[in-house]
């Protein structure tokens, strides 16, 4: 079931007044790659399949309902939301999210989220959806392609859970990001565990999740870069 704002106001409790696009990626971000890693533990490498129509993508013997939030163009390296599709008409009930993540870039001032066609590449491309996926409380997303285009989709579904408490795989997914994407390494680490419910500390020279009975310590630079992980088990 599609979850809009005021729907579930924990998925916004992140956000701040004068949140950039970049604020707001380092902060929902990391959420957003374990939930793609959850889709594709379940459905391995079966080929996806989107039914515009049915509002549905299909990978083999799963199929989950999807909201389109974007399209992009691989040859001319254009990224325009759904929400401005008259070309290409789009059923109303496939672009709800879309026009919600409208809405928001509005009341908070965040340019990627209200200009309807621009020039990227596909990895920005992708950290918008990454964005959108966590921050809109999506269980996951996709890019799916579809013709000469690749549409991102988000997914609610049952069959996708959060990852069990684990201080190896939070550790492992956290390190992922910070190094495959330019965001804020403390932010991201504090955001990561608030919105998986763990318990923040920060000291002086590291900050500290507790994981059950367990502890990841991450160190940081004065520049605020992660420079030393590691686990404590109980």
């Amino acid at each position: 079931m599609l979850k809009f704002i005021g729907d579930d106001m924990d998925s916004f409790m992140l956000v701040e007044k004068d949140d950039t696009f970049e604020d707001l990626f380092s902060k929902y971000g990391c959420l957003s790659l374990e939930k793609q890693g959850n889709l594709f533990k379940l459905v391995g490498d079966s080929n996806s399949d989107l039914n515009i129509e049915k509002g549905t993508v299909k990978f083999g013997e799963f199929e989950f309902p999807v909201q389109i939030l974007a399209m992009f163009n691989p040859k001319e390296k254009i990224f325009s939301w759904s929400w401005d599709n008259e070309e290409i008409g789009l059923p109303e009930d496939i672009i709800k999210e879309s026009c919600e993540v409208k809405k928001f870039g509005e009341e908070h001032n965040i340019p990627q989220f209200i200009t309807p066609m621009f020039s990227t590449d596909f990895k920005l491309a992708n950290t918008i959806i990454m964005t959108v996926c966590s921050l809109f409380s999506n269980d996951s997303y996709c890019a799916v392609k579809f013709g000469d285009f690749v549409f991102f989709v988000t997914i609610d579904s049952d069959n996708l859970g959060d990852l069990d408490d684990n201080s190896e795989e939070f550790l492992g997914i956290y390190y992922d990001f910070i190094h495959n994407f330019d965001v804020d390494d403390f932010l991201a680490l504090k955001s990561y565990a608030d919105l998986k419910g763990y318990e923040f500390k920060e000291r002086e020279d590291f900050s500290l999740v507790k994981i059950n009975d367990d502890r990841v310590i991450v160190g940081f630079s004065e520049r605020g870069t992660a420079n030393s992980v590691k686990v404590l088990r109980a």
